[in-house]
């Protein structure tokens, strides 16, 4: 089988989409399939072109496992605007879907690309094509939208977007959701049948936690003392992080002296964390970036508490990915989250931490209060709790195999379908 990856980001990009597409290309090679990729050139999650890469139209690579890389022309958005964006979405799906439609004809594709506008584009190929599309949903757009209050939920934008979204559900062969809010949306909202929508979540790759020798040197390295309680966000600083709602809520803990906000990744935000930091009356909160993908399991391993914020109604339209690897890290979380979404219900699952109300920072700022005056071994409790839950439902070993039973399936049907 020739199966074709349409991703938006791929390695040496850092971030769990990244990880995930090229972890499936790896397990669909290791099924013996012939795997081709096509992606972006590297820039996630600063939009800055990394080091080594020069854009062009297209540029051929080869990965050491066979698979093959088609690298497409994309327009960059550092600065987290709806414009850039949607300008990198249509660069992007304009140069996937020219090389879609040249190429020879893959037996399935897999889309993990940019919603609505790529994704569109990709599956008016496929359909011309008779390619069979399996489209992988990582944010509910527009809800996602509108949840960030970057558009009106009764606009005419949004519903044109939804019945947009819906077209291309129906579009495809097969609809693969990360929880079941999403899947209940596709079900009931795009009215997509069950039979052509599976649930699988995100995961990650199954690896130690961080030696203590390695916790402590970091925590050295970062002038810690031993006493300190230590929150540490780590991931994308962008408009729907919201964690300049940490920030603000450390305003109401100076009572804490021994307290630190320790901030590590890159993103649109970042500069204006940064001015929002440097009022605190003291220096309680540290910047960490870039944040390179080795130093993962060692920055959140030294956390007291991994805190992932969410704004608004935005964790009923994503879920989002850093939480598995806070989980994995074996750390105890605390989330800002609506308490009937998909990320409320899965920290809840695993009793790997708290959620409390978004857009509160006086709420946030008494959980961690409460949290900090918990003995270490109940926090230890909870992180342990959630490494457990990651390693039995979350990780590529657990998931994979279910995306290349999806997409073998999708196939096969295909192969076998009267002309």
């Amino acid at each position: 089988m020739h199966t074709l990856i349409v991703t938006a980001i791929y390695p040496p990009e850092p971030v769990v989409s990244a990880q995930t597409s090229a972890q499936l290309a790896e397990g669909l090679r290791e099924r013996g399939h012939c795997v081709t990729v096509i992606t972006s050139f590297p820039n996630r999650p600063a939009g800055r072109l990394f080091p080594g890469f020069r854009r062009r139209w297209v540029q051929r690579e080869r990965t050491a496992t066979g698979v093959t890389l088609l690298r497409c022309f994309a327009t960059l958005a550092p600065q987290s605007r709806l414009l850039s964006r949607l300008l990198e979405n249509l660069s992007f799906g304009l140069t996937s879907a020219w090389q879609v439609s040249i190429m020879p004809k893959p037996d399935v594709i897999y889309a993990n690309t940019w919603p609505l506008v790529a994704t569109g584009l990709l599956a008016l190929v496929a359909t011309w094509r008779a390619i069979p599309l399996v489209i992988s949903v990582q944010d509910v757009y527009p809800e996602a939208l509108v949840a960030q209050q970057r558009m009106a939920e009764h606009g005419l934008l949004v519903r044109f977007l939804r019945w947009l979204d819906r077209a291309i559900a129906h579009a495809s062969s097969h609809v693969v959701v990360i929880s079941p809010h999403f899947a209940r949306i596709y079900h009931e909202q795009r009215c997509l049948p069950r039979a052509r929508l599976s649930l699988v979540p995100n995961w990650v790759a199954a690896q130690p936690c961080a030696s203590p020798t390695a916790i402590a040197a970091y925590r050295q390295q970062q002038h810690l003392a031993k006493q300190t309680f230590l929150i540490v966000y780590g991931g994308n600083v962008g408009v729907a992080a919201g964690v300049e709602q940490v920030i603000t809520a450390l305003q109401s803990l100076d009572d804490l002296p021994d307290l630190r906000l320790l901030i590590a990744g890159a993103g649109s935000r970042l500069h204006a964390c940064q001015q929002l930091a440097a009022m605190q009356p003291m220096q309680r909160v540290l910047f960490h970036t870039p944040w390179a993908t080795p130093e993962t399991t060692t920055v959140l391993g030294s956390a007291d508490l991994l805190v992932l914020p969410t704004q608004r109604e935005q964790s009923l339209a994503s879920v989002p990915s850093k939480l598995l690897a806070y989980m994995l890290a074996g750390r105890p979380v605390l989330a800002t989250a609506l308490p009937h979404s998909d990320l409320a219900n899965i920290i809840m699952q695993a009793g790997c931490g708290w959620v409390v109300a978004p857009d509160r920072p006086d709420i946030l700022a008494a959980q961690i209060r409460a949290i900090a005056q918990l003995s270490a071994v109940e926090r230890q409790q909870r992180g342990a709790a959630g490494r457990r839950y990651v390693l039995a439902h979350l990780t590529s070993d657990v998931c994979v195999p279910q995306i290349v039973q999806i997409l073998e399936q999708n196939a096969k049907e295909q192969m076998y379908a009267p002309n």
